[in-house]
């Protein structure tokens, strides 16, 4: 049975007021047709290629189309650390706009708050900014698509798509959002010591994680409560960080059918193998959902630290430092130590990269449990 909530009414400013009613209902409608469209879009992890979306105008429906893009659009294949920077298989979203200042626009916090300052983006055929920038989301706005879409991985993005698309989708499927994965997936936190007490090294081995798997497999089997849950999520940070689980488990359908793109030949698939595949894939797995996790906080108005902020950092120790980390989160201009490149995480905070294994590896228990609860 599924779950259906409206989250998004729960998302404030940083000055702590509300959003409009028109962004949060552009915000349902981007989310379900854009899941629609991409839904059968995955690549190997050896895959050259990327994913173009180019979106047709810039009303604050497209714009919130391009922010649930940016949101969902994360593969296996990207590779944050090859010197050529348009080799590093991006998504690329082209914006169709001539509207002066629109970059200052996508800034705002109704779509995608910080991820122009620190993603790749160019503007008319301008020289990139930011090029070599680790995130796996690339802009680039033109004054009119003049393209083909000779290319498998071009979608076009328009209104009359999308109104065609509501005309035939149910309002529930819409405007109501199944929180049955998201619910599941935050099941991970309540771990506790299982994955807390795991040393931060080989990372990305699955049988470190036996003991872990075997209890979240007795959670996964407990009642499931709903998500949003009002008292708390009055508080932006917990709501945020509710929200975080549904962006997440957004993505799980394209995990599942990038392993599927990882099996040899057209022969029937046993668990085993489709197991092994998951091990065998969890660091790309987890790359990939760093990269994901980096996107959704920028978005989600959080900013990675200053120089400041990180030689008080590394100048704490213990309980010092995990508080001073909390209390940076909750800041009106909140920050995360985390918000980095995979390659800089396991430099600078390695323990908390175990969680990104782990959920990978999680995924097909959670697919699994939704499928016997449908």
């Amino acid at each position: 049975m599924s779950i259906k909530e409206r989250p998004f009414e729960f998302l404030r400013k940083k000055d702590g007021s509300c959003f409009s009613e028109e962004i949060i209902r552009n915000w349902y409608i981007a989310r379900a047709f854009v899941l629609h469209k991409l839904k059968d879009v995955g690549f190997k992890p050896t895959d050259s290629v990327h994913l173009h979306a180019i979106v047709i105008g810039d009303t604050p429906l497209m714009l919130s189309v391009v922010r649930q893009v940016a949101l969902s659009a994360h593969y296996i294949n990207h590779n944050e650390d090859n010197e050529d920077w348009s080799k590093r298989n991006r998504t690329v979203i082209t914006v169709e706009s001539e509207k002066e200042g629109i970059i200052e626009e996508l800034c705002t916090e109704e779509y995608l708050c910080n991820l122009p300052r620190y993603c790749a983006y160019s503007v008319y055929g301008s020289e990139p900014i930011n090029k070599d920038s680790y995130i796996d989301i690339e802009l680039d706005i033109v004054k009119k698509w003049t393209g083909t879409t000779d290319n498998k991985y071009e979608y076009i993005f328009t209104e009359e798509d999308i109104n065609q698309f509501l005309k035939t989708t149910a309002d529930d499927e819409v405007f109501m959002i199944d929180t049955q994965m998201a619910i599941l997936a935050s099941k991970i936190y309540d771990l506790g010591e299982e994955i807390k007490n795991l040393p931060a090294e080989d990372i990305h081995c699955a049988k470190r994680y036996s003991m872990a798997l075997d209890v979240y497999d007795s959670l996964l089997k407990k009642k499931t409560e709903a998500l949003v849950k009002d008292k708390k999520w009055k508080d932006a940070y917990n709501a945020k960080e509710g929200l975080s689980n549904v962006f997440c488990a957004d993505c799980f359908h394209t995990r599942s059918l990038e392993i599927e793109h990882c099996l040899e030949g057209e022969k029937k698939r046993t668990k085993k193998e489709t197991r092994l595949l998951w091990e065998a894939n969890n660091q790309v797995l987890s790359r990939s959902e760093h990269a994901r996790w980096v996107v959704e906080k920028l978005i989600m108005g959080y900013r990675p630290m200053n120089r400041q902020e990180r030689l008080t950092d590394e100048s704490l120790f213990g309980d010092k430092k995990t508080n001073n980390r909390k209390s940076l989160k909750r800041k009106p201009d909140p920050t995360h130590i985390d918000l980095c490149s995979y390659a800089d995480l396991r430099r600078i905070n390695p323990d908390n990269m175990k969680y990104d294994s782990f959920l990978m590896l999680a995924i097909p228990k959670i697919l699994t449990q939704i499928g016997k609860s449908q």
